[in-house]
């Protein structure tokens, strides 16, 4: 990378780097990068704790030695022209994936942050022959449309699993498995008055019983793209 270079690192005890950082937040190197004396932060002096990250991406500057060979040239402030100064970057996508699942997954269910998640809704309907799988599925999709209504930038995010034939139960652990934000089920207290929704929220790992209303503000506060 150069001796101007930037490494994205995200804390991981997996990880196959080993870093130092600073308590305070004021410096953070990777060890290769260090002489083995460098035990305290530059700039407040702090004692440097060790961890290990898993590298995402990483930037470095390239100055002109590109620009001089192909003559990039831009005409500066004064009207004279000036060598481009040049950088790369690269962004590990599928690594970025991969260090997602390993530092916020659990055992049995995936969690994806918002902006890389599938969807950030799963809609699940009544279980075909129950007795609430009219009634429900009718509830279920006013759910939808009051919600596309109100926040209508999930009304695209939203997906509806429809294999009626499956379980709530085989449904959800799929939804799991996939990592859907936010799941809304249509189950046994859809039918009640007002109607009952049971909605799982992923990343906290609850699972909360709430009225249309209840789902909506809920959603609302969500932090989705």
């Amino acid at each position: 990378g150069g001796t101007v270079s930037h490494e994205f690192q995200l804390p991981a005890e997996v990880g196959e780097d080993r870093l130092l950082l600073c308590p305070e937040g004021h410096f953070a190197a990777n060890v290769e990068t260090l002489s083995e004396e460098q035990t305290a932060c530059p700039t407040c002096g702090g004692k440097l704790s060790q961890t290990r990250g898993i590298e995402v991406g990483h930037t470095f500057y390239l100055g002109t030695k590109y620009s001089s060979v192909s003559n990039a040239v831009f005409c500066s402030p004064d009207n004279k022209p000036q060598l481009a100064e040049m950088g790369c970057y690269g962004l590990g996508v599928t690594r970025i994936l991969a260090a997602s699942i390993e530092v916020l997954s659990t055992e049995d269910s995936i969690r994806w942050p918002s902006l890389i998640a599938p969807y950030q809704l799963c809609f699940i309907a009544p279980k075909r022959g129950s007795k609430e799988e009219k009634e429900g599925a009718v509830l279920l999709e006013q759910m939808y449309d009051d919600l596309a209504e109100a926040l209508p930038h999930l009304a695209g995010d939203s997906v509806l699993d429809d294999r009626t034939q499956l379980t709530i139960g085989k449904r959800l652990k799929d939804a799991n498995r996939l990592g859907y934000p936010y799941v809304i089920i249509a189950g046994k207290r859809v039918c009640e008055d007002p109607p009952v929704f049971e909605v799982w929220n992923q990343n906290t790992g609850e699972v909360l019983f709430l009225t249309k209303e209840g789902t909506i503000e809920l959603l609302s506060k969500a932090q989705v793209p």
